[in-house]
């Protein structure tokens, strides 16, 4: 990737600029300020409930978790919900096409991020046929996001299979929290088009927010390109179109039962394919919808039981046009999907906790061109977790959860982690666990195959034929963290120290130049190990005055035999560094800047045309917020700068250049 002169900004002097920022705008009430942030933000660690299905802060927590709040998205200025995680440390956020996003975490990364789980409300999105999420479909604003739990490392003890490194948990806000009308509009460079209206209300019984939306864009810009000594002009077709429309709702009959109601879908056109390719130039239209109630019952003593059904239906149509010597293409999918879960969470004794439950799943893949014939796919899960506090200072947190993934593969995912409260806000945490990613529908079935003469004169036997017979891959973890908070100095720190070891990776087996390909098929091609070091430091002036800063640096290494393995050091930056700093003025204006950096890194699923290079990026928002003093209705005007510099990185893909955006967005709140 190009870089501008601040190529060679080291972390420490990004830190220093954040905080310099800080210091035209400190006025003399800071002392009183301090008092202020001191209860407002620095009270306790956040409760987080992700790790272990328990309620717990997160210096109780038995994994590192980052937490992603309102008000860090808000600032953030990020219309997308895969680059807020460019907010965690040691993540790793590209996109394949302007329209195809992807999150990865650790090494291995592909546009496929399929040792990801990712939930909204504990709903899983992560789906066949592939094994991946569809971001651009999901039916979630960003502006119903309450927070977003981050496991860092494998996770399978509690969320099972495709959460080896790590989860995404996407918790929306509950009905009725902010009672009203609200509208906004979003404008801006780059086809940048985005609006949406809800309304939300609280009553004695029923709460519900009902939201409607649109976001669209024209992808990354058309660029000429340096390739082989010669001038080639890259017209990128990944523009994209979707519109959003969803329901939560609250009832409460009692006192002791609540059901939370979950409605949404969404309908997106999806532009992609290239001249001259059997991929030609074409729209994929694309549909989501889901259903979801999960009905909490509280018991005698604090005890609670959940039980929560969702059902989720995709369809894309992607018919492609004939274009010689190509016929018309047809690649078209429809996944279903069945859950059902039930969590008994109870307090066995003054000094133990204990959550237990088990999950029974039923997925369903049409996709005539992928697989022979349809596929249906039942799992189930068996979990419990424990918390015991030893002592006043010692805490040790065990689960396991027993999953069979329908497919032949059975497991037992143990997590173990002792944690030592040092004083009241800090504490050290040793942690190990083993996991597992069971291989996707597509891993062990797949046969990708058109009826097409001039694919068939090159791929006789389809271009993908899975053989299957694979072995899950494993992950065992161990861990050493520190956090502690020190709310006299306006300051918390949150540092890890990981070794990952994994084994029997799958992958795709390597491209044979001949005359006739022979397909591509799925093997455990490989193991690694991960290396690593994570901090996350939070910095406070007062309660006008924050920063965040993360940084982490890994170590990959493979010793396996194979032309991909010898890139897979490579293949996640070994330096990264991510920085929020936000400012409230007065008369309601907010100032933040987002910094983001990383060094070179070729993706392991990538040529060496697709290198990154180091990379910076700047972003910057300002906001003008009004408050009419009958307080009948209000507004918020936002500027947005991504790439503020103008940067021009690659993202991922040599095709994929980031050009700055500019965007401003009007709220009207009554």
């Amino acid at each position: 990737m190009r870089s501008i002169k601040t190529d060679k900004y080291s972390a420490a002097f990004v830190a220093a600029a954040f905080s310099i920022c800080a210091l035209p705008f400190s006025n003399t009430s800071l002392a009183q300020d301090l008092a202020l942030s001191e209860q407002q933000y620095l009270q306790d660690f956040p409760v987080v409930l992700s790790a272990s299905r328990l309620s717990q802060p997160l210096d109780e927590a038995p994994n590192a978790m980052t937490v992603i709040d309102r008000e860090m998205i808000r600032a953030s200025g990020f219309r997308t919900i895969p680059d807020l995680f460019r907010l965690v440390p040691g993540m790793y956020v590209s996109y394949n096409s302007g329209n195809e996003p992807f999150v990865a975490y650790h090494g291995t990364t592909d546009n496929l991020s399929r040792r990801m789980q990712v939930l909204v409300d504990g709903r899983s999105v992560f789906m066949p046929p592939i094994g991946s999420v569809f971001w651009e479909s999901l039916p979630v604003h960003i502006d119903d996001i309450e927070r977003i739990e981050v496991v860092r490392g494998p996770a399978a003890a509690s969320h099972g299979s495709n959460s080896t490194q790590g989860v995404l948990n996407i918790i929306t806000r509950e009905p009725g929290v902010s009672p009203g009308f609200r509208a906004s509009v979003t404008e801006g460079t780059g086809g940048i088009s985005d609006a949406a209206i809800s309304i939300d209300k609280a009553g004695e019984t029923l709460d519900y927010r009902i939201r409607a939306g649109y976001r669209s864009d024209y992808g990354y810009d058309s660029h000429h390109l340096v390739e082989n000594n010669a001038l080639t002009y890259v017209e990128n077709n990944d523009s994209h179109y979707t519109k959003l429309l969803n329901l939560r709702s609250n009832y409460r009959p009692n006192a002791i039962d609540s059901f939370d109601i979950q409605i949404g879908l969404t309908e997106g056109k999806l532009s992609t394919g290239k001249t001259g390719e059997a991929n030609a130039p074409h729209d994929k239209i694309s549909n989501e919808h889901f259903q979801q109630i999960t009905w909490l019952h509280d018991l005698e003593g604090g005890d609670e039981l959940k039980l929560m059904f969702y059902h989720i239906y995709q369809h894309e149509l992607n018919y492609i046009p004939p274009i010689s010597p190509y016929t018309a293409l047809n690649d078209s999918y429809t996944n279903t999907r069945d859950d059902l879960e039930l969590q008994h969470t109870l307090q066995t004794s003054a000094s133990n906790r204990l959550v237990w439950g088990g999950s029974m799943r039923y997925d369903t893949t049409k996709a005539p061109a992928r697989f022979s014939q349809e596929q249906t796919v039942y799992q189930t899960t068996v979990f419990a977790h424990d918390e015991w506090r030893i002592t006043p200072q010692w805490l040790l947190n065990t689960g396991a959860m027993q999953e069979s993934s329908g497919l032949g593969h059975k497991h037992l995912s143990p997590r173990a982690a002792l944690i030592y409260k040092i004083a009241d806000k800090q504490s050290i945490r040793a942690g190990i666990s083993q996991a597992y990613r069971n291989p996707s529908v597509y891993e062990e079935r797949g046969y990708y195959y058109f009826d097409d003469p001039a694919i068939k004169s090159v791929y006789p036997n389809g271009l993908y034929k899975a053989s299957g017979g694979l072995r899950s891959e494993r992950m065992l973890s161990r861990e050493v963290a520190y956090l502690g908070e020190f709310p006299e100095h306006g300051f918390s720190v949150d540092a890890r120290f990981y070794h990952d070891e994994l084994s029997d990776i799958i992958y795709e087996t390597e491209d044979v130049t001949t005359g006739v390909e022979d397909p591509k098929d799925f093997v455990n091609a490989f193991d690694a190990e991960q290396n690593g070091f994570e901090l996350t430091t939070k910095h406070y002036w007062g309660n006008r005055n924050q920063l965040t800063f993360n940084y982490s640096y890994m170590v990959l290494s493979s010793k396996n035999n194979l032309s991909y393995t010898s890139q897979y050091s490579e293949s996640m930056p070994r330096n990264m560094i991510s920085a929020l700093y936000s400012k409230k003025f007065a008369d309601d204006i907010a100032l933040s800047l987002g910094y983001y950096q990383q060094d070179a890194m070729l993706p392991i699923d990538r040529g060496v045309n697709d290198r990154q290079s180091f990379t910076t990026r700047w972003d910057a928002r300002i906001a003008k917020e009004f408050k009419p003093s009958n307080g009948s209705a209000g507004g918020e005007f936002a500027l947005v700068v991504q790439g503020l510099f103008n940067e021009h990185y690659i993202d991922y893909l040599k095709e994929n250049r980031f050009n700055q955006r500019i965007f401003m967005t009007a709220t009207l709140r009554y």
